[in-house]
Formats: C-alpha cells, sequence, structure tokens
C-alpha cells in the first residue's frame, strides 16, 4: 500500500499560477540576511528547515499580493518599465554587456519586463493600502525606548591606526621588528603617523586607518592591545597572524546607552514600518484564506 506525503520542496501553485524556485530564493536569501543580523552562525544553522519554509510562506503571500496588485493596478506608464530595466542593464554595465553575459532571447526580456511592471504595481498597491496608516509620534517613539532600553546600549569602542608588516623571505623578523622599533621611537618623538604609515606599513593606501571598532571585531591580541593603549599613546611592536604592528589609539569612547533623541526618528520610522506591514500582513491574511493554494506532492511508496 502506498503512502503519499507533501514534499515541501514540491511546486506551488497559488490561484492556479506557479509560485517560482528564484522567487523562493530571493526571500530565502533575505530572511537569512536578517537572521544572521539577529543570532549568532551556530543558531542560525539549527532554525534553517524553519527558515525555509518561511520563505516558502513569504513567496506565496507575496503572489497572492502581485496577484490582487494586478487587479487593483490595471495600467502602467510604459516609461516606469522601461527606466527600470534600463536601470538593470546599467547595474550590469549597460546594454551591450547586460545582452553579452546573459545571453536573453525575446521571451526572457518580456519576462523580466513583466516582472517589473509586477514589483511597481506591488509598490503602488502597498501605498493604497498604508494611505490610512497613521504615523508614530513622539510619545510613541519615547514609549518604545524606555520599554526596549537594552536595544540602545553601546559597547565600549576605540578608534586606532595602525603600521602593520609582514616578515618573508627577503624581509626578516629581525629586520621588521627593528624597522617597527624605529618608527614608533619617530612617532614618539613628534613625527605624523599618517605619514610614516604610508611609508612603512604594508597596508595597501589609506587602509592603516581602521576607524571605530567595539570588542569582538579585531582578532583577540590586537583587541587586547587596542583597549589597553590610553588616547593618543602608541603600543610597543606586538604580533598577530597577521604580522608585526605598532598602533595608535586615536580616540575612545565608554559603554553606554544611545540618548534618546539620537535615536527617536529611527525609532519613529522602524515602528510607521511595522504598522504598515500590519496593515499589508492583514490584506494577505484575507487574501490567503480566499486562495486556492496547491504543494503538488510527490508520491513515496
Amino acid at each position: 500500500m502506498s503512502e503519499e506525503t507533501i514534499s515541501e520542496t514540491a511546486p506551488i501553485l497559488v490561484n492556479g499560477e506557479d509560485v517560482s524556485e528564484g522567487l523562493i530564493q530571493q526571500e530565502l536569501q533575505m530572511l537569512r540576511e536578517r537572521y544572521a543580523r539577529e543570532m549568532p552562525y551556530s543558531e542560525l544553522e539549527e532554525k534553517a528547515e524553519k527558515i525555509e519554509s518561511d520563505a516558502r510562506e513569504n513567496a506565496v503571500e507575496r503572489v497572492l499580493l502581485i496577484q490582487k496588485a494586478r487587479s487593483e493596478i490595471a495600467e502602467l506608464r510604459p516609461e516606469e518599465v522601461e527606466a527600470r530595466f534600463t536601470a538593470l542593464q546599467e547595474q550590469h554595465g549597460g546594454a551591450e554587456a547586460f545582452g553579452e553575459q546573459f545571453d536573453l532571447s525575446d521571451d526572457d526580456i518580456a519576462k523580466i519586463k513583466a516582472d517589473i511592471a509586477d514589483g511597481v504595481r506591488l509598490e503602488k498597491y502597498f501605498d493604497q493600502l498604508c494611505e490610512g496608516v497613521e504615523r508614530p509620534g513622539e510619545a510613541d517613539s519615547r514609549a518604545y525606548y524606555e520599554a526596549h532600553v537594552e536595544e540602545f546600549q553601546i559597547p565600549e569602542a576605540v578608534c586606532a591606526a595602525h603600521i602593520v608588516q609582514h616578515p618573508s623571505p627577503d624581509l626578516p623578523l629581525e629586520k621588521v621588528n627593528a624597522e617597527l622599533l624605529n618608527v614608533r621611537e619617530r612617532l614618539k618623538n613628534g613625527e605624523d603617523f599618517d605619514v610614516l604609515a604610508k611609508a612603512y606599513s604594508h597596508c595597501d593606501d589609506g587602509q592603516h586607518d581602521l576607524g571605530w571598532f567595539s570588542r569582538g571585531q579585531m582578532v583577540q591580541t590586537f583587541e587586547d592591545v587596542a583597549f589597553s593603549t590610553p588616547v593618543g599613546e602608541f603600543s610597543d611592536v606586538f604580533q598577530t597572524e597577521f604580522g608585526y604592528h605598532v598602533l595608535l589609539v586615536r580616540d575612545r569612547k565608554p559603554a553606554g546607552t544611545q540618548p534618546y533623541e539620537e535615536v527617536r526618528y529611527d525609532i519613529e520610522s522602524m515602528l510607521f514600518d511595522e504598522r504598515k506591514n500590519d496593515a499589508i500582513g492583514m490584506v494577505a491574511d484575507e487574501l490567503r484564506a480566499a486562495a486556492d493554494i496547491q504543494n503538488l506532492f510527490i508520491a513515496e511508496g
């Protein structure tokens, strides 16, 4: 007796329209990037199956919304689509390079332009859905800030630059060490750090300036030196797996909490996006409830 099972990777039809694998992969990439900003890699791996499932659900939802947008936004100006198609070509070096790279048939180009048109309709439809969404005010953003103050913690950070050299058969360790000791002495005597970095560092031009970084962004030895060197002073010559360094700490910021005024408008923008997403989500739920959604199964014996 055979048993039929639903395959999560089987084709999906939404009101008779195929949910393309390309759309699913696009949603999957966006979800992976979002989750990667919110959790460590190990946890991301544990949630891989759920993320893939969510990507399929998001792709179904997007097709439903596109179908609705086609009925709500029937007419588009041809130049709206052509302008975006031209921009796509420019991203790949222009019309000629785009054609050579992808070797597209007339049907392929027509499909690309149809997808662009769907995207334009969807944007216009979202604008319609969100016309009545109220923008959050100062009281809303302050309430969020006070309830989620842990989100606005700033770790200790330093602004630093370094001069690095890499020992090699042509540049033995003894010579590297002697040269960097000499450079450090010249720095302590008042010579300009950037001038000496350009002359002696093995970094590409300008890459000796590392900007701001907090703990966990550099290798441990480099971090230990950076966070223990006083502002305006130079480290001793030290070694990491990347070479031998002399480091200058330009500035330091203590750990603390971002002031409300610095993040107020970011919070308002985030809350406004959430309200708009909620409005769109309600419509998507209604469309899903009325839709004919088929996950074409694979029979297993």
